[in-house]
């Protein structure tokens, strides 16, 4: 009987579930703890330009409420998929966890006073947007199909995120405008 060779190599084959370093569930609890620092730095900053700024506060707080609902959406995929999830299950565990990234950066919160301070302050938000979405990419890329669309999406909205930082950063318009007294 001849023997025949291919000379095509062959296709690797799938990664099965036991292949794939990454698990849905860490998957998604990298992606809710990323998302908790992102929120509790947005927060940090919207009130630091609070007495220079409240139109770019609000900016900051509304940017802060996107990552609230991501959060939610994080939670609810887990639920669908009927994973443990930490932040989803308990509004302790959020509450606690919450806490302890406001204690690591438990800094003095620094009021932005200057237009100085405040193209710093922007220009290191946008920094770290930017490293945000390239998180969610690598996140993306890793992720089985059933996280694949969220993480698109949320790659998209970071994206936007960049936009709207980097819009503001640029057109220095009103970045000098000082906070209204009520």
């Amino acid at each position: 009987m001849p023997t025949t060779t291919s000379t095509r190599s062959p296709s690797p084959p799938p990664l099965s579930p036991r292949q794939n370093p990454w698990r849905v569930d860490q998957l998604l609890a990298l992606a809710g703890s990323h998302e908790l620092a992102e929120l509790t730095r947005y927060r940090h900053l919207a009130f630091s330009f609070l007495t220079f700024n409240t139109a770019i506060s609000r900016l900051l707080a509304g940017l802060g409420i996107e990552c609230e609902t991501r959060l939610k959406k994080l939670a609810h995929i887990a639920q669908r998929l009927e994973l443990l999830y930490p932040l989803s299950s308990s509004e302790r565990y959020y509450a606690k966890l919450h806490a302890k990234l406001r204690q690591k950066d438990a800094a003095p919160c620094h009021f932005i006073g200057s237009e100085d301070m405040a193209i710093d302050a922007l220009t290191q938000a946008l920094m770290d947007a930017e490293a945000s979405r390239c998180f969610y990419e690598q996140l993306r890329e890793a992720s089985p199909a059933s996280l694949h669309f969220l993480l698109a999406a949320i790659v998209q909205q970071k994206q936007a995120e960049l936009g709207v930082l980097s819009e503001r950063l640029t057109s220095g318009e009103g970045l000098t405008q000082p906070a209204a007294l009520c």
